[in-house]
Formats: structure tokens, C-alpha cells, sequence
């Protein structure tokens, strides 16, 4: 459980409630373990709140806890509560759109959830496209230093050391970030395009592998490493187009590199959704 969702009991509510609200908003979410609209409610409440440090969900079982409920007249469930600075300040009751929870929320609050970056992602956005690489690097670092857990951030800056070949920069700084961060996936991309980076970068020449593939045709281990060079190069055309050349050589090796390539590229990615199509007419043709 995150460190702003607690449960909360009669003994603690003065506590961890209404004290607690002078220092931070609390949203009190009153549920049972029989109530089917609670299941419903409360994963909502705790996916909003545990993404932002604005806000407290405290959460109370009325079965355990009936004194509380009684005091605040709670009548049907799920009921949920706002205090701020010791006073109730928002509610409802029954099960309402993500949309409007986090409109309640901010009501409460008297500010947004979360700010909001979109100006300056676009202004990384045409530095990477002008390839403006070490003025996007500076931003970015300057950016996260404010906003440490902010994965689009995050990412956009492991991805420009990609583009600045900066490969040591990249295994310290996610040495350096937390577990949770580590595990998203945006950042698990990286780590598989940096690992495939790092099969490839000794060894011949890809003009000197193409030499021995001409003399050894059906050498599969050098058409994989010849589209790991390509790809760490990022001619993922090449790297594709030469898989699906030689998919018939053995179909599992090649459907393997394929989806390790489609994985560090992302499902939203251009050329994995062009070759993905490819690779599912090729199995089912």
C-alpha cells in the first residue's frame, strides 16, 4: 500500500483524519467488504491518489468502525468524505466517472492534481526533431532535478543519450532511479534497446558480416547479428527486412528477434505495428 493510502480506525480517526487534514487534504473513502459499489469505487480512488502526493485516501471499513459512521451520519455506502484544515469540505456517495472523482478532489484542494508539462515536452519535442541533442540533455536534467518522478521525463532523457551514444551516462542513471520507475515501461524499453546496443557494438563491420553471410547463407547467428547492428544503428528497416528475408531459414529464431525488437521499440511505435502485420502474415500465410 502507498504511503498516502492508510486505513484508518475509531482509535486513529482524530488523528490520522482531522489533525492530519491541517497539513494535507484527506479523502476518507467509508466502504464494507460485502458492498459490490465500494469494489467498484475505491481501485479508482487509490489509482488517483497514489499518483499524486497532494492528497491522503483514508480509508475506513464501517463494519469495524460503526461509532465513526453513526457520528458522521453515514447512511449508504460507498460514502466519500474531504477534510481539510479539520473541516469537511466536499462529498458523495455511490460510484462516479474517474473524471469526476478527480473534479471533486480538486475542488477540494483549490488547485490541479497535477501540473501541466505539455509546453515543455513540445518544446523538447522540436529540439530532438532539429537534433538539437545536448540543449534537449540540459532541459531535460534540469527539468527532473525538479520532477524526479516524472517517467515521460525520464525516458525522453535516457532515449536522447541513445542519440548522444552515451552509454555508460545511461547504465548510472538508472542505476540511480527508483525500483518502481526502473519496472515502467517506458524505461524497460530502454534497458532492451541499450541491451541490444551492447551485443552489437564489437566485432566486424556490417559490410564485413554481409562478406561471410554471401560465403555462408544459411548462417542464422549472422543474419541475427547483422540486424542487431542495424538496429543499434536505428536502420530498423534494414533490421526488419533482413529477418523477414530470412525467416524461412528458422522461423522460431527469427520470430524471437522480432519480438525482442518490437518490445524495445514499443507497441505504439511506427515500424513495430509496420512489421508486426508483416510477421503475422508471414506465420499465418
Amino acid at each position: 500500500m502507498s504511503n498516502n493510502i492508510i486505513e484508518v480506525s475509531e482509535e486513529k480517526f482524530n488523528d490520522e483524519v482531522i489533525n492530519q487534514s491541517s497539513n494535507k487534504l484527506v479523502v476518507v473513502d467509508f466502504w464494507a467488504p460485502w458492498c459490490e459499489p465500494c469494489k467498484q469505487l475505491t481501485p479508482v480512488l487509490e489509482k488517483i491518489v497514489n499518483n499524486s502526493d497532494k492528497v491522503i485516501l483514508a480509508k475506513i471499513n464501517i463494519d469495524e468502525n460503526q461509532q465513526v459512521a453513526s457520528q458522521l451520519k453515514i447512511q449508504s455506502i460507498p460514502t466519500v468524505i474531504a477534510f481539510k484544515d479539520k473541516q469537511i469540505v466536499n462529498g458523495f456517495q455511490g460510484v462516479i466517472p474517474e473524471n469526476k472523482i478527480i473534479e471533486f478532489i480538486e475542488k477540494a484542494l483549490g488547485e490541479k492534481l497535477s501540473e501541466d508539462f505539455s509546453e515543455f515536452y513540445r518544446n523538447i519535442d522540436e529540439l530532438l526533431s532539429n537534433k538539437k541533442y545536448d540543449e534537449a540533455n540540459d532541459n531535460l536534467l534540469d527539468f527532473i532535478s525538479k520532477n524526479s518522478e516524472e517517467v515521460k521525463a525520464i525516458s525522453l532523457y535516457l532515449e536522447n543519450l541513445l542519440n548522444l551514444n552515451q552509454y555508460d551516462e545511461i547504465n548510472q542513471f538508472i542505476q540511480s532511479l527508483d525500483e518502481q520507475i526502473v519496472q515502467d515501461l517506458e524505461i524497460q524499453k530502454i534497458i532492451k534497446k541499450l541491451e541490444i546496443i551492447n551485443k552489437s557494438s564489437s566485432g566486424p563491420t556490417i559490410e564485413e558480416m554481409f562478406d561471410q553471410l554471401a560465403k555462408d547463407k544459411k548462417n542464422i547467428d549472422l543474419v541475427i547479428k547483422i540486424s542487431e547492428k542495424f538496429f543499434s544503428s536505428k536502420k530498423y528497416d534494414e533490421a526488419f527486412n533482413l529477418l523477414i528475408e530470412k525467416y524461412s531459414l528458422e522461423r522460431n529464431k527469427i520470430k524471437t528477434k522480432m519480438i525482442e525488437f518490437f518490445d524495445a521499440l514499443g507497441n505504439s511505435n511506427e515500424y513495430t505495428i509496420k512489421y508486426r502485420k508483416i510477421l503475422s502474415s508471414i506465420i499465418f500465410s
